[in-house]
């Protein structure tokens, strides 16, 4: 059973995946604003060619991922993890408006009273308002009491079931390698309502506030180690997280997003964009065709202008500098002194997708140049906290990718 589970879960999301596809300021150093970017650019070109070099794209890129996707399947982990039940019961809910609101931590962690999450792979439920939502939760199995995990969420595209996504991408078995807890949560028929919280529709933000409350007094987590990634509609749905629940994510990889809340007017968390350059659902430039959501349809606004409208908001008035990565693509990234990290890398042959995991060619070409999951996790490393931005003493984003994958 637990292989016929995922190899629907695989089928459903390459069909369904992309249908729905994320004081006073001091003044910016001029100097330090233009040069980091473009020295960064450089360090990363040759680090991340070299990783491209080193790492055989013929691998199987999600083998923990389809490892952790079947564990999912044995433990019981259901393809659609929301489906309506009971009001208050033991059914998924409906997760619908019922008067929930933003949840946050409230009572002991579990780093002061000893609490341990389970090791190993399970199937989780948190109450939000009267419904229960469901999420998959990845432990490593050499968690010691009272020491702070870091913690990922990882949100899958529309239509996709978290199992899908994990066997897509494999980031929750390379994630826990390293330390990492990494948590699945599941939308409503596996769609995010990330445009709204009202309206009879879910309220994903108030599910994420109360996910986060709820492990942190279930386990020892690092309050101001939490990051998120998020594929289509999943990245959109992580940086209306961000938005809505300031200081809580320190940084995001959004791998094939769409759009930036409107309101997200002064955005704390640093943010790394991964994009095709030939994405056929999210395109580039924006537009393609309106998608549907929970809340009304959505139409792709264009990668630089909604990054842009980001870096304003945290405060940067720096113009992007563009460089060309060979072999990869064209990042665009702004730098201003204390500022979050936002950037853009334009995968060359890149869909709908996500780079080196399994081809899916109705979303579009897979870049097989490097690996997204690789490069998350290197951005979680050179952002490790809340807070954590470029300034005339600290690296840019590329370089910091850079010094990752040379393992400084």
């Amino acid at each position: 059973m637990a292989g016929r589970a995922g190899a629907r879960g695989r089928r459903a999301g390459s069909r369904r995946a992309g249908g729905s596809a994320g004081g006073r300021a001091s003044a910016p150093n001029r100097t330090t604003t233009v040069w980091l970017p473009i020295a960064a650019a450089l360090v990363v070109v040759a680090l991340l060619l070299g990783y491209a070099f080193v790492s055989d794209p013929g691998d199987e890129p999600t083998a923990g991922g389809d490892g952790l996707a079947a564990a999912a399947a044995r433990a019981g982990y259901p393809e659609d993890a929301s489906e309506p039940g009971d009001e208050g019961g033991d059914g998924g809910g409906s997760g619908a408006d019922d008067g929930a609101s933003v949840i946050v931590p409230v009572g002991p962690s579990g780093c002061e009273t000893g609490k341990t999450l389970p090791a190993g792979v399970t199937t989780e439920t948190v109450t939000v308002g009267k419904s229960k939502r469901s999420f998959l939760l990845a432990v490593p199995a050499d968690t010691p009491a009272g020491e702070p995990r870091p913690l990922i969420l990882n949100f899958h595209a529309a239509g996709q079931p978290p199992t899908d996504l994990e066997a897509y991408t494999g980031l929750a078995g390379e994630a826990t390698k390293q330390g990492y807890v990494v948590v699945d949560p599941a939308g409503v028929d596996n769609r995010w309502n990330f445009a709204s919280s009202g309206g009879g529709q879910p309220d994903d933000i108030a599910f994420v506030a109360a996910l986060l409350a709820d492990l942190r007094t279930r386990g020892c987590l690092a309050d101001g180690r939490v990051f998120a990634t998020g594929f289509g509609d999943g990245a959109d749905m992580a940086v209306a997280a961000s938005c809505a629940l300031p200081g809580r994510i320190a940084a995001i990889v959004s791998v094939a997003g769409s759009v930036v809340p409107a309101d997200c007017e002064k955005p704390i968390t640093n943010l790394f964009e991964i994009h095709g350059a030939e994405d056929p659902v999210a395109p580039w430039d924006g537009g393609g065709a309106p998608r549907a959501t929970p809340s009304g349809e959505v139409t792709a606004q264009p990668v630089t202008e909604r990054l842009g409208r980001y870096a304003r908001g945290a405060g940067c008035d720096a113009e992007p500098t563009n460089q060309q990565l060979p072999g990869l693509g064209e990042l665009t990234a702004w730098a201003c002194d204390g500022k979050p990290d936002v950037g853009a890398l334009r995968v060359a042959r890149g869909g709908h997708t996500w780079p080196q995991a399994e081809a899916r060619p109705d979303l579009g070409p897979t870049a097989t140049s490097f690996s997204a999951t690789v490069v998350s996790l290197l951005y979680f490393r050179a952002h490790p906290v809340v807070g954590a931005v470029v300034s005339p003493t600290s690296p840019g984003l590329a370089q910091s990718l850079g010094d990752a994958l040379a393992g400084g």
